[in-house]
């Protein structure tokens, strides 16, 4: 299985909402300045021991490293993924060939692991990270009081704020990220609670399982899926790692479920007075997603024409909604292989 297959069907499980015993619809609309736009609608249904996600994804690249990553970690397509706890088994579909392959969850956190060992870099971002000082880290979590109607879901709105700057102790050069987030959450019902509950254990085994440990609501709120993806192309060097511990405390301040999440991330950065400006030389990368990084550095660091619009202009915008729940009865004939599916390997 393509490495860029495993990043992809961890970015499905991070950015789905979390219900259980249900069929759900949901639509998630991710932005990359300079870089393209990454839209998903995506139909789940789930036990606690299995999950079936179809997802229609669109991808529109812009430049070169769009192009790229058009072709790898974020391609377009009509897929399905059956995902089977028990069996520890996972079978992927291609719903325009109607194909589909089967392989071990196993297999995802071991591929994992090698690419990691791969890249090698842990000692040189543990360096990098120690040579950052943090000078302000500021969370918070504010309750508006203001209610309306999303898709039929009675919700109430929450803004989420996170503030960061911090310094490199040797060069002086300063730098600060800006999370906004807005955050229309609907009240939880006794069996939608027990649906949640139940959710949440799937998501947690099957994420056991490929090698992450996560709080999904949190990280939902707070765009860690996307934000990851920047990170893994190497956005993360020179600044500090996303530190979601940070948030727990006032994270419990948002009541109920999240039905839309709509945030935008802001990075800068400032060298101090007189430094020249030098271009940093950087090894040439032999791996795709080594390669779609340097693209995608260079692309944030130009500088457009419009230098105050750009001021206001976030690195990365997303947008998730829940469309869609109802909660029927499902069994082991809902998640089998559609008749008609040739298996392929």
């Amino acid at each position: 299985m393509k490495k860029s297959t495993v990043f992809f069907a961890v970015l499905l499980i991070l950015a789905a909402p979390a219900f259980s015993g249900v069929v759900k619809k949901t639509k998630s609309e991710v932005t990359f300045r300079g870089f393209g736009k990454f839209s998903l609608t995506q139909s789940d249904k789930l036990t606690a021991d299995q999950r079936w996600t179809n997802s229609l994804s669109d991808f529109k690249g812009q430049g070169i490293a769009g192009s790229l990553a058009g072709k790898t970690v974020l391609r377009s397509g009509d897929t399905g993924e059956i995902v089977d706890l028990p069996a520890s088994t996972v079978y992927r579909l291609d719903n325009k060939k109607k194909e589909y392959t089967v392989s071990p969850i196993e297999k995802l956190k071991e591929e994992k692991v090698q690419e990691s060992k791969a890249g090698e870099t842990a000692e040189e971002e543990k360096e990098a990270e120690s040579k950052i000082r943090i000078t302000k880290n500021e969370f918070q979590v504010e309750d508006t009081g203001e209610e309306s109607t999303i898709n039929n879901f009675p919700v109430r709105k929450y803004l989420v704020l996170w503030l960061l700057e911090w310094e490199d102790i040797e060069t002086k050069e300063k730098g600060s990220s800006r999370l906004e987030t807005v955050t229309w959450t609907t009240p939880i019902s006794d069996s939608m609670k027990k649906a949640q509950e139940e959710e949440m254990k799937f998501s947690r085994a099957y994420l056991e399982k490929i090698g992450l440990e996560l709080e999904k609501k949190d990280q939902d709120v707070l765009g860690a899926s996307w934000m990851a993806l920047l990170d893994s192309f190497g956005q993360a060097k020179g600044r500090p790692r996303h530190d979601f511990s940070k948030a727990e405390a006032e994270m419990k301040k948002i009541k109920g479920y999240p039905i839309v999440i709509d945030g935008k991330y802001f990075v800068s950065s400032e060298k101090p007075a007189g430094a020249a400006a030098e271009a940093e030389e950087e090894p040439a990368a032999t791996d795709i997603k080594g390669r779609l990084g340097g693209m995608l550095k260079k692309t944030l660091k130009k500088k457009p024409a419009d230098a105050g619009t750009a001021a206001n202009e976030p690195v990365l915008a997303y947008r998730t909604e829940v469309l869609e729940i109802s909660t029927p009865d499902l069994g082991a004939g809902d998640f089998q292989v559609p008749a008609g599916y040739k298996k392929k390997g």
